[in-house]
């Protein structure tokens, strides 16, 4: 088994994963490279077929990106209080509970 790493043409990480070393080539779609090795995609890019890592600037962008909007999760929870709101009153009108 092999770990692989596939990239776009930018250097950046798509995805990793583990397969048989007969299918590392084929991870990679059309517009795709890919390389033996292991990656974190947050924390490394792909230049001239290295592994490097980004600078803490960018780490720190990336990181802030995936923080949760505040605004969306309260619409979330709503959201599922009212769902389950609903759903305890449709199986109650239906005796189930």
């Amino acid at each position: 088994m092999k770990n692989y790493i596939v990239y776009d043409e930018s250097g950046t990480i798509l995805r990793t994963g583990i397969c048989p070393k007969n299918m590392v080539k084929i991870q990679a779609q059309k517009g795709e490279f890919v390389m033996e090795g292991k990656a974190n995609d947050i924390e490394d890019r792909i230049i001239n077929g290295k592994i490097i890592r980004k600078t803490e600037r960018e780490i720190a962008l990336i990181k802030k990106k995936m923080e949760p909007d505040p605004k969306e999760q309260l619409i979330s929870q709503r959201m599922h209080e009212i769902m389950r709101r609903q759903a305890i009153e449709e199986l109650t009108r239906e005796g189930k509970i």
